[in-house]
């Protein structure tokens, strides 16, 4: 994905009551996304309960959930707090997003977590329940700031307007951090089949000459080492880069190659 396509962002709320808080803060927080963000909310209602002996012919909100997280980029989490922890409808779908076992569509997506409470702890045990699991899920959680919407009654009104200038500000400035969040910390999924047949690809137009496709993957910055077929060791980007160029011209043309897997 370049660096000019918005950023597709997952926003999961984790109550289902219609007036809920959540989902009001949730909608507050899209229309202060930057231009770089482009958020929807993916509904999790209709979500039937994880059961491990529905893997084999999954029903079809499964299906289409798993495909909606697909195409995110990042995921937005906005959490009531349920008996200092998250809802059941929350835990259900993230069960839901992780199996089956290594084949979850969650591992390496940006994420943030919001927690919302009408009280004045603003939901502290939900949006850490939350954050432990996601260590396991692989989700790369956004640190800071954290955001705990504590007394949301008093910072929204009925329809889900935000009253205060101060939260208007915060939420603002957490949308930007999570802007930037997921710039740095998306990384491309890629089965390692995949990988193998690029990499085959790249080294094949290197054998003849076309050092470019190595330069895209090669480091830009320092440090950077690389040890050439000679035994020698180059350090500097610039020098690996002109180490790369050089070595693709050593190479007659319709020169070719295998990569073997050993371990």
């Amino acid at each position: 994905m370049t660096s000019s396509k918005r950023k597709q962002v997952g926003v999961l709320a984790g109550s289902l009551r219609g007036g809920s808080f959540s989902r009001k803060v949730a909608r507050a927080l899209i229309a202060r996304a930057g231009d770089a963000l482009e958020c929807q909310i993916i509904e999790i209602g209709d979500l039937p309960l994880y059961n491990e002996d529905l893997d084999p012919t999954p029903p079809q909100a499964w299906t289409k959930f798993r495909e909606a997280i697909r195409a995110c980029d990042a995921l937005l989490f906005v959490t009531p707090e349920y008996n200092r922890s998250m809802s059941g409808c929350l835990k259900n779908a993230t069960d839901i997003g992780s199996r089956p076992q290594g084949k979850s569509v969650l591992t390496g997506l940006p994420a943030a977590v919001v927690s919302v409470s009408p009280y004045s702890l603003g939901g502290f045990g939900a949006n850490h329940a939350l954050r432990q699991g996601f260590v396991y899920l692989d989700l790369h959680v956004m640190q800071q700031p954290e955001a705990y919407i504590g007394n949301v009654r008093d910072v929204m009104d009925a329809d889900g307007m935000i009253t205060g200038n101060d939260t208007d500000a915060f939420l603002k400035q957490f949308m930007l951090a999570f802007e930037r969040w997921a710039s740095l910390t998306r990384t491309t999924q890629e089965d390692f089949d995949a990988f193998l047949a690029r990499r085959e690809k790249i080294s094949l137009n290197y054998f003849n000459g076309n050092a470019a496709p190595l330069l895209e993957i090669s480091a830009t910055t320092d440090p950077a080492t690389f040890f050439p077929p000679s035994g020698d060791r180059v350090q500097g980007a610039d020098q690996v880069k002109a180490a790369n160029e050089k070595g693709a011209k050593s190479f007659s043309t319709g020169s070719t190659g295998r990569f073997e897997v050993m371990q």
